[in-house]
């Protein structure tokens, strides 16, 4: 693989709903894609070990449900990725998220606020890692609340962009709903991304969940329940039931780790 056009398979137009394999060639990678990555996973993430031309394997879809999110996972891609409604009539392999290296023991999902609002992410992730023998039932309920706790944070707090204290104001609950959809019937709004990785080894899980909103200021978060702050409560559930909460990219970006 040499790194051309030609080098890489275009994916084939088909069908709402269609999965559509391909593979993303090594030398194609955007440098900022690449360095993400990096970022996300350290330095053994596999971006130096992907620069001999290996491929990148992932499936795109044209849409996202929970069953054909299952059944891209089964392919066992390194990336599943659905299409923004601008990239779906398209095809093209230029699109923004198509270019990450591959990562041993791991993968990547990327969805639109849209469709992950609608969808039990944490559930079809963690239905995913016990499929490849990674979560055992023992460790499975605490690692699922968790990660529920963090996806949702980053689509309502995050991409949604409603603030964590608005249910405490008069009326919050009404005004917390209302601002619910009128965020989610912005097109904008609800293109943007949810990105989850997973990676492991025999004995640990690294989940990290990243939006593209506004982010937070991570050193104003409370450290007990006993603070008496009004926000960043889920933190402080979240950190008694991961090994490590690390949070990167001027709050975008939760790492979770657990022990397995």
């Amino acid at each position: 693989m040499d790194g051309s056009p030609a080098s890489s398979a275009s994916p084939s137009p088909g069908p709402a709903g269609a999965v559509r394999p391909f593979s993303v060639v090594r030398d194609r990678v955007p440098a900022d894609i690449a360095a993400r990555v990096a970022a996300r996973f350290g330095p053994s993430g596999g971006v130096g070990d992907a620069v001999d031309g290996r491929a990148a394997a992932a499936v795109l879809l044209a849409q996202a449900d929970r069953d054909i999110l299952r059944g891209a996972f089964g392919l066992n891609r390194f990336l599943t990725v659905e299409l923004t409604e601008r990239e779906e009539g398209t095809g093209a392999i230029e699109a923004d998220w198509l270019g990450a290296p591959p990562v041993e023991r791991g993968f990547y999902l990327s969805l639109t606020t849209g469709t992950a609002y609608g969808l039990q992410c944490a559930v079809l992730v963690c239905d995913e890692l016990t499929r490849r023998g990674v979560l055992t039932p023992e460790r499975r309920g605490n690692i699922e609340l968790c990660l529920h706790e963090a996806i949702a944070n980053a689509i309502v707090h995050g991409n949604l962009g409603i603030p964590s204290a608005t249910k405490e104001q008069p009326e919050g609950y009404r005004l917390f709903s209302r601002l619910l959809r009128e965020r989610l019937g912005d097109g904008a709004v609800r293109q943007r991304r949810i990105d989850i990785f997973a990676r492991w080894t025999a004995d640990s899980l690294s989940i990290a969940v990243v939006d593209q909103g506004n982010g937070f200021d991570a050193a104003a978060l409370p450290q007990d329940t006993d603070s008496g702050a009004h926000s960043g409560r889920g933190f402080v559930f979240m950190r008694a039931l991961a090994r490590r909460i690390h949070v990167t990219d001027g709050g975008r970006c939760t790492l979770l780790q657990f022990d397995l």
